[in-house]
């Protein structure tokens, strides 16, 4: 039996949320106290209300979305699975609250699980990206490696398949030392790997587009191309769930309605519904509507639910945020995983502004933002030569 408590640290403040544990199958159980404050966490899923909390549908994997959403997957569970092996846990033994367990207060968001093991932060290791990402190639083609330990304290629980490590970069983006919590001169952020195993244009890409996203009028945090020798760059966001000495609570669609993000399970109208529901705030609702005609213009059809977000504010409300993988990607059989319309491909106009019609949007505010994307679009060209890139630009990631 494995049994953790969980709590929500959040603005500074942290208080505790209640337990999860696993028998045949994970059990959770708000705590007295932390129903009294009216704090809902995920309101679809884990309403506020005493009792035992079951998952019977196993969507993943038992554990609930709030819960998932403080787990990586793809690239971040394969650290965590091999971390765990190490340690003498065989493979068909690890189960989700193992792998919170070594997560612990390191999670992406505000939750922490206890007990976890207890790690040493050191805030001034200085980091080398080139060398991280080579021995994240070894630990992906099965290799050892003996950045394992390293990888795996630098990653947290970032998601998405690629590999990434949480660090703190100084203001003038020149050093980059280990640690999560912002100090003098550094703020956290993620950096994922590009390695000469990918196109090595692929982080240089991934800026471009962020760069474009930002002169649409779509909210982003800040990025950077961090320099190296190997590839064409580094692609850096600071992150968006940490506000100087802050965590901010973040909830996926994908966790909040318990909508996989493997296969097409939220259109962009269910979305729009979501946003506005969840926010009460038609600025969030029009925020979606100019990410969905941008993930359409820039042919980013990965545009599955753990790529929509929301976060928490200091006063309980809810927004979305800031904007993140939204470069082109080729998604389930060359279609939007979130279809506009009732469409995945061969989109029009007419169909974004119809979308954004049933949400309310009118037709002149949805015109006016398609206009602004196209012209922040048409910078691909000059960008490209920018960052002398040759190859195809229609790369997919």
């Amino acid at each position: 039996m494995i049994r953790l408590n969980v709590y929500l640290n959040a603005y500074q403040k942290r208080q505790f949320v209640g337990v999860l544990e696993h028998r045949e199958r994970i059990l959770f159980e708000y705590a007295p106290a932390f129903l009294k404050t009216g704090i809902e966490l995920s309101p679809f899923m884990l309403p506020l209300k005493s009792g035992v909390f079951v998952d019977n549908e196993q969507t993943f994997d038992g554990l609930f979305g709030l819960f998932n959403d403080s787990l990586p997957d793809g690239w971040g569970c394969l650290l965590l699975d091999r971390y765990l092996q190490k340690q003498g846990l065989s493979y068909y033994a690890i189960n989700p609250l193992h792998r919170l367990s070594i997560i612990g207060t390191q999670a992406m968001g505000a939750l922490e699980y206890d007990p976890t093991p207890t790690e040493n932060e050191h805030f001034k290791d200085i980091l080398q990206l080139d060398s991280l990402s080579k021995g994240a190639v070894e630990i992906i083609q099965g290799a050892s490696s003996e950045l394992l330990d390293s990888l795996k304290g630098l990653n947290g629980s970032a998601a998405g398949a690629r590999p990434k490590i949480v660090a703190l970069v100084s203001s003038d983006y020149k050093t980059i030392v280990s640690g999560r919590m912002a100090m003098k001169e550094f703020q956290p952020w993620i950096i994922k790997f590009s390695s000469k195993y990918d196109n090595p244009n692929l982080g240089a890409l991934e800026y471009i587009y962020s760069v474009m996203a930002k002169k649409a009028g779509v909210d982003m945090p800040d990025t950077h191309l961090f320099e190296s020798k190997e590839c064409a760059g580094h692609f850096g966001a600071a992150r968006f769930d940490r506000s100087g000495a802050d965590k901010i609570h973040i909830h996926s669609a994908c966790g909040l309605l318990h909508a996989s993000h493997r296969m097409p399970t939220l259109d962009y109208e269910n979305l729009m519904r979501l946003t506005a529901h969840l926010t009460h705030d038609m600025r969030e609702v029009e925020k979606m509507v100019r990410l969905m005609i941008f993930n359409v213009k820039a042919g980013n059809k990965d545009d599955h639910t753990k790529n929509f977000s929301y976060m928490m504010t200091a006063d309980y409300r809810w927004k979305m945020t800031p904007a993140y993988d939204i470069t082109p990607s080729a998604g389930m059989n060359g279609e939007q995983t979130a279809m506009v319309n009732g469409k995945g491909r061969h989109i029009l106009n007419d169909d974004l502004i119809m979308t954004a019609r049933l949400a309310g949007v009118s037709e002149a505010k949805t015109k006016k933002m398609i206009e602004e994307v196209e012209a922040a679009l048409s910078d691909f060209p000059h960008l490209l030569k920018e960052y002398g890139i040759q190859t195809n630009p229609r790369v997919y990631f």
